[in-house]
């Protein structure tokens, strides 16, 4: 009883070996590996006469988007295909048109017969397009070491999730490649790969090493530098007109003129307003000339001006206090 237990359990497992293997074996056979170029076209069909098919269904990712039932090819949910599903009745197939690099993926079609289920088609679509890639160069010429410091950055114009590989005379992997480049290797060729799960892209830029490229950097400090000096400049310029004006402005106040009239002379009663400081020249009592010749004269007068000892009646200046 052990022996033909331990027997039947040998059978069974091997038959079921044998089927396990069997069905990867029809997976695989109806498994269709398919790329297309973005803004091309994928025709989905049964791939069965039509009179042989009842029903179908066209699925993205387990998420039915067309059937067949009584005889027609209808749309039930567009997806993210709205306006680009195209449906043919007549050989039983659906058309994504202007395909984009987010319909990449898993589609299937189930299919069956009046008793019976047709093998489940599977297609696993990849949509790419070429990615745009600008190259950066840049070089510095290193005087002690005869040669240059060359910098190369790969960039996709598309912000997208890309990985990025340098071949040719140098081989690296990153966006951005740095080497050494002597004159007398004269022109290097560097490639560019940029690649995602939807696309790729390609460029390719040559480099040459040119002693007679300057050195970007030492520019920027010279000026800087030029810069920082130009405004030390205007700087001690405005403060040295400001404190000449200061040191050259007038003291005013000091001098002024008087008009006194020597001779017979009728006063008023009543002087003059009180003198104004801020006046230069005043006009001392308001005097009215008894005699038709002039009798002008001019006195200047400092303030802090000593009192004379004693009267001078022979003096034809008036003093003013």
């Amino acid at each position: 009883m052990r022996i033909c237990y331990g027997y039947c359990v040998l059978h069974s497992g091997a038959a079921l070996l044998l089927l396990c293997y069997g069905l990867c074996v029809w997976a695989d056979e109806n498994t269709v590996t398919e790329r297309r170029a973005a803004g091309s076209s994928l025709i989905l069909a049964v791939g069965h006469p039509k009179e042989h098919v009842s029903s179908a269904d066209w699925k993205y990712e387990g998420k039915t988007f067309a059937v067949y039932v009584n005889g027609q090819v209808r749309i039930t949910d567009p997806l993210n295909f709205s306006g680009r599903l195209k449906v043919h009745s007549g050989d039983l197939s659906v058309e994504v048109t202007d395909l984009q690099l987010q319909d990449s993926g898993n589609y299937s079609i189930v299919a069956g017969k009046p008793g019976e289920q047709l093998p489940t088609k599977i297609i696993r679509l990849t949509v790419y397009g070429m990615l745009t890639i600008d190259i950066e160069s840049n070089q510095i010429w290193v005087e002690s070491k005869n040669s240059c410091e060359v910098r190369l950055l790969c960039k996709v114009r598309e912000d997208q999730n890309v990985s990025y590989t340098w071949s040719g005379y140098k081989t690296d992997s990153g966006a951005d490649l740095r080497f050494t480049l002597s004159p007398a290797e004269g022109n290097v060729t560097q490639t560019c790969t940029a690649a995602n799960r939807y696309s790729n892209g390609i460029k390719t830029t040559k480099v040459k090493c040119n002693p007679d490229v300057p050195n970007n950097q030492l520019y920027i400090w010279i000026a800087a530098g030029g810069g920082a000096a130009l405004l030390l400049f205007i700087a001690i310029s405005i403060v040295s007109c400001w404190w000449k004006s200061q040191k050259d402005s007038p003291d005013s106040g000091n001098t002024v003129y008087a008009d006194v009239n020597d001779g017979n002379v009728v006063r008023k009663d009543k002087r003059s307003e009180s003198i104004n400081v801020a006046s230069i020249y005043e006009t001392v009592d308001e005097l009215r000339v008894t005699s038709h010749k002039p009798q002008t004269l001019y006195d200047k007068v400092a303030f802090a001006r000593p009192t004379p000892l004693g009267p001078c009646t022979s003096s034809p200046y008036q003093v003013v206090l």
